[in-house]
């Protein structure tokens, strides 16, 4: 409670501070002073293209605040100080213009329709094109969209801003990544994750990038607009963009903010009088306790009723979880001339984690520097280093809601008990590692270096011939040490000393050839491509047991004992040769055509299955330029899409298609050992093949009142079939799997994008984004057409969701009233009763078994949206972004853990039955009871888990350009972001944990409080 209180105090602070340096800043706004000759001037504003007269246009005096908006008729009326005053026109979906007065009255204008948003350039498979010439299904955030979430991990900035892209936090652990589906998931067997593109080349981790140093990123989904990369971009594209030089002045820009984590959401524990009163009830219900008289028979465990009787109570959350901080710094310089241009950045990001010895720090730098030898060509090179260090800290926090709350954390020098019931050597503490900096470590370096180069060559005008060079290194350690008193040890009391290092190489070889011509009405742009990718990767391993000395951690395995020294290496590579051919062709500026095609070659499958074709087709007409909807009021561009297209997928273990010997040293003839050899747990299989999706799209584009709203339509289907699946085989086969070419599943949707100006005036601005998706995904048949049932939580039933929960369907707890109604049911020759959970008779033949079981849910939501919008007062900016994740059930272990026999422990906010107490939530406590002793107990942890939550608060303020020209700045912001402050669960079981987590209860997420400074010289 003390930690969650100074985070409120803390909180508060940086509100405080950050208002005050606002309001400083506000009164120090400068004001210009009106100058003599003041009169009035009148005009109408018209569009140049119709002719038709604007109202809404917003007309300022530059360099002032004073202003007009122009009537429903454009007309306008304004005073100005002087001749020399300049008038400013804007109009959302026209260009700017500015005139000056004079000695003019009157002033009529005609304002030139602004394509900017049709005419955007939007970077797709090897080449570029204008957004309106788009056949295929791609979303684009730009870098000022995703920033408005201040993090290290760009994909975590980009969650509910791509309609398709289903993005969920992975966990509150410092440094922590994402978990991503893009159209939901195809494959059982397979990957499942979408294909990463940094400026043009594969193999790069867009987690290892600094966000600030991203200029876009484009998700490529349907076939047409992935077929460019044929069976990696089998689960879609993500393509990144990173900042380059532009010629002219030299500029450079600092970004950097600072904030605390904390207020985490978490499950209290119980402590005092509802700790005494589950143990109570556990004995009552057994017969063992009728009054307090009784609690020494209840509380009997080693020094229990001493620890009670002294009022000794622990809260092991609390003491565990701590307030977490983050910080970024980045300053970057870009700039250059006609020939060359060159951005360079350095990056600088920490956060600690809500519990203490886990960290995440990163350190980057970064270049794009290209230089344009001759008109003809170019040559350029882009390369980042990526330096991580990371502490780790074993979870604990399910340990810490288990251990009984009783006893003393720490003696009376303020040292951590080992044992908080001295008596009780079975119980450790949770907080045992934090004894000293011997006690554990888990500790990894990581060093990423991606190194890319290109030469461009341009022989004729429309020719282009370029070819990339990259490489993507990755070499780091792992070192890891627990001492044998440390948590991990409890058991073994014996410490283990452990290291593993691996080395990964990835090269990427690409040639593309791109012409393009134009011929009256008819515009061709064809692109072929050759694509080589090869990736290597090796690991050494080794460990021991009882360590001489603890502070020497995991760096002398040699001192370990040596009969326990175990050594391991491992050595994959894999790579792949493709072939690709583009056509574009554009008539009259409204007929559209893309035809693809790829034939790609994988090592990974087997001989005689390793080559495969991958076409798509896709039209596209802009409706907009025919003649029937020139003149409809309000319709200002529209376009119709389609297309159809084929994809694969080959992402299996290098070697899931060949049956490998491992060395067997468990046999002997006698007392003399006899190594011999055994198959490993896969065996091959040589008619394995690919993975096939065939996807069908149909898109609407539509701008509408001059582009002053934008939608984006997209109904899609994706059946794939050919599922690599590893099929489990019996055990006396002697291997565990074999990998085959079975069963299909389809996924189809709908998605959705409005971007609208809602207002746009002199001194305020609203506008927002609206994204929408819903996805249903399926399998559609398994082998022989039978379900796969390995548990629970991972089930394979055809008509639902890969990985769906198969159990018995709750229904709440059995009521005194519903008595009789119990006892006509059983479970394994038991009768329910009053208090017990309540489950569906499904066959209604009153016995609960097997057959009764059903797929109750899975991860994969109905639907989920992100809702942004930004407010702008003068030099205010607001920003609120609301995300909402609907109709998906998790396995939410914190739900697991109530403990019916009132021993050790668990969350304070379970509702369990009594007979004065007839809640539906958990069942009646008993004496020596566990969770696995009632009927049913697997269906406590499945539950909801839709949310909707305020996502992020960005308060900011932009210094005016008058005062930021007298400091010499070009531009400066100062702002606040709150991360993550409210949400709304779908369960009342999930009121105290963050739903987006997924499920699990280590590392929960938390909310932060950021104050950030952005500024460019």
């Amino acid at each position: 409670m003390v930690n969650r209180v100074l985070e409120k105090r803390r909180s508060s602070f940086f509100l405080k501070t950050c208002g005050l340096i606002l309001a400083l800043i506000t009164c120090n706004i400068y004001w210009a002073s009106a100058q003599g000759g003041a009169r009035t001037v009148s005009g109408t504003v018209s569009s140049a293209s119709s002719g038709e007269t604007l109202p809404g246009v917003n007309i300022l005096i530059k360099g002032t605040s004073s202003g007009t908006v122009t009537d429903v008729d454009g007309s306008y009326s304004l005073n100005v100080p002087n001749n020399q005053a300049v008038l400013v026109f804007s109009s959302i979906g026209h260009y700017m213009q500015e005139i000056e007065v004079g000695n003019r009255s009157e002033i009529n204008v005609e304002l030139e329709e602004d394509m900017q948003a049709l005419e955007e350039v939007v970077v797709i498979g090897y080449g570029a094109t204008r957004r309106r010439d788009l056949t295929g299904a791609v979303s684009s955030v730009r870098s000022d969209e995703m920033l408005l979430t201040p993090t290290h991990n760009a994909l975590e900035g980009i969650q509910g801003r791509a309609a398709g892209l289903d993005i969920t936090r992975a966990s509150g652990q410092a440094g922590s990544g994402v978990n991503i589906v893009l159209r939901g998931n195809r494959s059982i067997g397979a990957s499942n994750e979408p294909l990463y593109i940094i400026d043009g080349f594969q193999g790069g981790n867009i987690e290892n990038l600094n966000p600030n140093d991203i200029e876009s990123i484009e998700v490529l989904k349907d076939a047409s607009a992935t077929a460019i990369y044929g069976a990696q971009g089998a689960n879609g594209v993500i393509i990144v963009t990173t900042k380059s030089g532009a010629e002219g002045k030299t500029k450079i820009s600092y970004d950097g903010f600072y904030g605390v984590n904390g207020l985490t959401p978490f499950p209290n524990v119980r402590t005092g009088d509802s700790y005494i009163q589950l143990r109570r009830e556990a004995f009552r219900t057994s017969g063992d306790w009728n009054s307090p008289s009784d609690d020494p028979i209840a509380f009997q465990g080693a020094g229990e009723w001493d620890a009670v009787q002294n009022n000794q109570w622990v809260d092991w959350v609390d003491l565990l979880l701590q307030d977490g901080t983050q910080q970024s710094h980045n300053i970057s310089v870009s700039g250059g001339n006609q020939r060359t241009k060159a951005f360079v950045s350095a990056g600088y990001f920490k956060e600690t984690g809500l519990l203490r010895d886990d960290d995440f720090t990163r350190y980057t730098a970064r270049w794009n520097i290209d230089h344009e030898i001759s008109p003809k060509l170019k040559i350029g090179t882009l390369g980042q280093v990526a330096y991580f260090n990371i502490n780790r800290r074993q979870d604990v926090l399910s340990n810490a809601m288990n251990t009984s709350p009783l006893g003393q954390a720490f003696d009376e020098n303020g040292e951590i008990n080992r044992f908080p019931i001295f008596a009780d050597q079975s119980t450790v503490s949770p907080l045992t590692d934090e004894r000293g900096p011997h006690i554990q470590s888990n500790n990894t370096i990581r060093t990423n270096i991606m190194l890319n180069a290109f030469l461009e060559y341009k022989p004729i005008e429309g020719l282009s011939i370029r070819s990339n060079f990259g490489t993507n290194l990755t070499n780091d350690r792992q070192g890891r040490y627990d001492d044998a008193t440390s948590f991990r040890q409890r058991n073994a009391l014996r410490s283990i000393s452990e290291a593993n290092m691996n080395f990964i190489r990835f090269f990427n070889f690409d040639n593309i050839i791109t012409y393009n011509k134009e011929i009256n009405d008819h515009n061709f742009t064809i692109t072929g491509v050759t694509n080589y990718i090869q990736r290597d990767a090796d690991g050494l391993s080794a460990m021991g047991f009882d360590q001489v000395l603890p502070s020497q951690l995991f760096y002398n395995l040699g001192a370990t004992e040596p009969t326990s020294r175990t050594i391991s290496s491992n050595y994959t590579g894999h790579n792949m040769m493709s072939y690709a051919a583009r056509l574009n062709y554009i008539y009259q500026d409204k007929y559209l055509f893309t035809v693809t095609n790829r034939y790609d070659g994988a090592s990974r499958l087997a001989p005689g299955n390793k080559w495969a074709m991958f076409p798509s087709v896709a039209a596209g007409w802009v409706m907009s330029e025919e003649n029937f909807l020139q003149n409809v009021e309000g319709i200002s561009f529209m376009k119709l899409r389609a297309s159809y297209g084929l994809t694969g997928n080959s992402a299996i273990p290098p070697y899931g298609t060949q049956s490998l010997l491992w060395i067997n040293n468990q046999i002997s003839f006698g007392e003399v050992a006899a190594p011999g050899l055994m198959f490993g747990e896969e065996i091959g299989n040589l008619n394995v093949g690919w993975e096939r999706s065939t996807t069908t799209n149909i898109g609407l584009d539509l701008g509408l009142w001059n582009n002053r709203v934008n939608v984006n339509l997209d109904l899609y289907n994706t059946n794939t079939t050919d599922l690599l699946l590893p099929r489990t085989l019996p055990y006396s086969t002697g291997v565990r799997r074999v990998y085959q070419n079975i069963g299909e599943t389809n996924n189809r949707g709908v998605e959705l994008t409005i971007n609208s100006q809602n207002i746009q005036r002199t001194n305020f601005s609203w506008n927002s984004t609206l994204t929408f998706t819903s996805n249903r995904e399926q399998i559609t048949e398994l082998v022989d057409g039978q379900n796969i049932i390995t548990n629970e939580r991972e089930a394979l039933i055809i008509g639902h969701p890969i990985s769906s929960f198969y159990t018995w369907n709750k229904q709440g707890i059995w009521q005194i009233d519903e008595a009789d109604e119990a006892a006509q049911l059983s479970f394994g020759g038991t009768p329910f009763q009053p208090g017990d959970i309540k489950l569906q008779d499904l066959n209604g033949d009153g016995v609960i078994d097997e057959r009764d079981r059903m797929a109750i849910g899975s991860e994969v939501p109905q639907w989920y949206a992100g809702f942004q919008n930004n407010f702008r007062f003068k030099s205010f900016d607001l920003g609120l972004f609301f995300f909402a994740r609907v109709g998906q059930m998790i396995h939410a272990e914190v739900l697991g853990r109530y403990n019916p026999g009132g021993e050790g422990n668990g969350p304070e906010f379970m509702q369990y039955w009594t007979p004065e107490n007839p809640t539906n939530d958990y069942p009646r406590p008993m004496r020596n009871a566990v969770l696995s002793t009632y009927a049913g107990y697997q269906t406590l942890t499945f539950v909801d888990g839709s949310f909707f939550k305020l996502r992020n608060v960005n308060l900011g303020y932009t210094l005016p350009k008058s005062i930021a020209d007298r400091i010499s700045v070009e531009n400066l912001r100062l702002y606040v972001t709150a991360n993550n402050m409210w949400t709304h669960s779908g369960s009342h079981l999930l009121r105290q944990y963050d739903p987006e987590r997924g499920g699990p209860e280590g590392f929960p997420l938390n909310r932060q409080i950021i104050v950030g400074l952005n500024f460019d010289f």
